[in-house]
C-alpha cells in the first residue's frame, strides 16, 4: 500500500508562503518526493506536518481548510493511482509530477448520463469504471448500503420522502452522515424495517440454506436481535468518509457535480494504539496451565498458542487443513489480501506447533483444529487468560472514542492478540521489519504493520543500558 509524508519546503515566496511537498513510498525500492502545489505560510505549519487551523472564523481559516482539503485529495489521488498501479517499477518521478498537474488542472470530460440517475446510480458507475480491486469494491458496497438505510432513516426521522443527491450533500448532511455511520444501532433499534429492507450485513441478505447456530448473546448474557449493526469505531466512519470523498473528487472531475462537501470538512484521521501482545513467558504460561477439567476450554488455548506461533488472521487459521503443511511449515494465502497481492505467507513450525497439530490430529476432519465460531473462540481465550493468571494491566485505545483505557489483560484477549504476539516477539529480535512482515502477510508499507516501530523504543532503552 502506498504511503504518503509531508514535509515543507525551504524556498518562500513574496507572500511568505512555503510549498507542501511529498514524499510517496511507492514500493520497498521506489520512494519519490514531488512538490504538491499548495503553498502554506510556515507558521501555520504544524510539529505533525499538517496545516494547523486557527480556531477564530474569518477568510484565512476558510482559505487554510480549503486547503487541507485538497492536499488530503491529493494525497487520497496519488496513492490510489499508485495502489490500482499493474505496474509499479513504472512509476517515477516524472509520472508523480504529470498526476499532480492533472490533478490540479484536470480534463474535463462527461461521462454518459441520464437526468434520471441518482447518486447510488453513479456510485454503481464509479465502481463499473474505476480500476479498484474486488475487496475495494465490496468495502465501497457497504457505504452504498449504508447510505440508501440513511436515506431512508432521514426520509422517517426528520424529512418525508427524503432522497440523497449532490445538490443537498452539504457539510451539515456530511456531519449527520458521520454520526449515522458511528452508531447504525440507534437506527435499527428505532426503526428495524429499514434494516429489513437493506440488512447492515450483506450476508444476512443472502438467501442460503438455514442453519442452527449458537444464540447470539452480549457479555451480560442478553440476547442480541439478529441483524443488529456493530458501532463502528473511529477508524472505521473515517476510512468510509475518505472512500466517499474520493468518490465526490471523481464525480467532481468528471462533470456529474460541481458541489464538494468535503470542501470544509476534515475526515478524522485514522488512529491505532500500540499493539498489546503476550510475551513468549506468557505464552508459555498460558499453554502450562492446567485446564483438563474444561477440554473444549484446553482446546481453544491450544488453538491460540498454535496461532501465536504461526501469526495468521483467525479466518486464515480456520481454513487451515492438514494440505496446508508442507516440508515442516505451514503455507497458506492470506484471504484479506488475495485480491489485491495472491503471495503465498511461509512459516516454518517449531516443535511445540508440531505437538499441538499432533495432539489433535483427525485426518477424517477437514480442518487442522477443532475450530469453534470466532466468538466462542474469543470468549473461551479471556476465559483461559484468566484462568493462567494472566492479568497484568495495559493500555488501550478505545475506538470508539479515541481515549486511553487501563484493562486486564485477560479483558482484551483476542484471536487477533495471537497474531500481535507472533509479530511482536519476532519484531524485538530480528532487524529486519521486512522479513517479518513477511511471515505476518503484510503488505509492505503496511499502515497497521508500521504500529510495531513503537517496540523499536524498547530496543533503544535496551541498547542504552550497554552505556552503564
Amino acid at each position: 500500500m502506498a504511503q504518503t509524508s509531508l514535509y515543507l519546503g525551504k524556498t518562500t515566496n513574496n507572500a511568505g508562503e512555503a510549498e507542501i511537498s511529498l514524499r510517496l513510498y511507492v514500493s520497498r525500492d521506489i520512494r519519490i518526493r514531488a512538490s504538491s502545489g499548495i503553498w502554506v505560510d510556515r507558521k501555520r505549519w504544524g510539529k505533525k506536518n499538517d496545516i494547523n487551523i486557527p480556531i477564530i472564523l474569518g477568510d484565512e481559516r476558510e482559505i487554510l481548510l480549503e486547503k487541507r482539503s485538497n492536499l488530503k485529495s491529493l494525497m487520497d489521488f496519488l496513492e490510489n493511482i499508485i495502489n490500482t498501479s499493474e505496474d509499479k517499477s513504472a512509476i517515477n518521478k516524472i509520472f508523480i509530477e504529470k498526476q499532480i498537474k492533472k490533478f490540479h488542472k484536470p480534463e474535463r470530460k462527461t461521462l454518459p448520463s441520464s437526468p434520471n440517475e441518482t447518486i447510488f446510480d453513479i456510485m454503481e458507475k464509479y465502481l463499473s469504471v474505476h480500476k479498484l480491486s474486488e475487496s475495494r469494491k465490496k468495502n465501497f458496497r457497504v457505504i452504498i448500503r449504508s447510505l440508501k438505510r440513511f436515506e431512508l432513516f432521514k426520509g422517517k426521522e426528520s424529512k418525508k420522502n427524503f432522497k440523497l443527491s449532490f445538490n443537498n450533500l452539504s457539510l451539515e448532511l456530511i456531519q449527520e452522515i458521520e454520526a449515522f455511520l458511528g452508531n447504525e444501532k440507534l437506527a435499527f433499534l428505532k426503526f428495524p424495517e429499514i434494516y429489513e429492507e437493506i440488512p447492515y450485513s450483506s450476508k444476512i441478505a443472502s438467501k442460503t440454506a438455514p442453519r442452527k447456530r449458537p444464540l447470539n448473546i452480549d457479555e451480560n448474557g442478553n440476547l442480541i436481535p439478529k441483524g443488529i449493526p456493530r458501532e463502528r469505531g473511529k477508524n472505521s466512519v473515517a476510512d468510509m468518509l475518505i472512500r466517499l470523498r474520493s468518490f465526490i473528487k471523481w464525480a467532481n472531475l468528471n462533470n456529474y457535480t460541481s458541489n464538494d462537501p468535503f470542501k470544509h470538512f476534515i475526515v478524522g484521521e485514522v488512529v491505532y494504539g500500540s499493539p498489546i501482545y503476550i510475551t513468549n513467558e506468557e505464552r508459555n504460561k498460558l499453554l502450562n496451565t492446567d485446564l483438563s477439567d474444561d477440554v473444549e476450554l484446553e482446546t481453544q488455548r491450544d488453538i491460540f498458542v498454535f496461532q501465536c506461533l504461526i501469526g495468521c488472521r483467525v479466518s486464515d487459521l480456520q481454513k487451515l487443513t492438514y494440505n496446508s503443511i508442507i516440508e515442516d511449515s505451514i503455507e497458506y494465502i492470506p484471504r484479506k489480501t488475495r485480491e489485491d497481492r495472491a503471495i503465498t505467507v511461509r512459516v516454518p513450525l517449531n516443535e511445540t506447533a508440531k505437538q499441538l497439530i499432533n495432539k489433535y490430529q483427525n485426518l477424517e476432519r477437514k480442518s487442522l483444529f477443532p475450530y469453534n465460531t470466532e466468538q466462542d473462540y474469543n470468549l473461551k481465550i479471556k476465559t483461559a487468560f484468566a484462568r493462567a493468571g494472566l492479568n497484568r494491566m495495559v493500555i488501550i485505545l478505545d475506538q470508539k472514542t479515541r481515549k486511553e483505557l487501563h484493562k486486564p489483560l485477560n479483558e482484551v484477549a483476542s484471536s487477533h492478540m495471537a497474531r500481535r504476539s507472533f509479530i511482536g516477539n519476532i519484531y524485538k529480535k530480528v532487524k529486519d521489519p521486512n522479513l517479518v512482515a513477511s511471515l505476518s502477510g503484510h503488505k509492505e508499507g503496511s499502515k497497521a504493520f508500521a504500529r510495531y516501530r513503537t517496540i523499536d523504543d524498547e530496543m533503544k532503552k535496551e541498547l542504552i543500558t550497554f552505556l552503564d
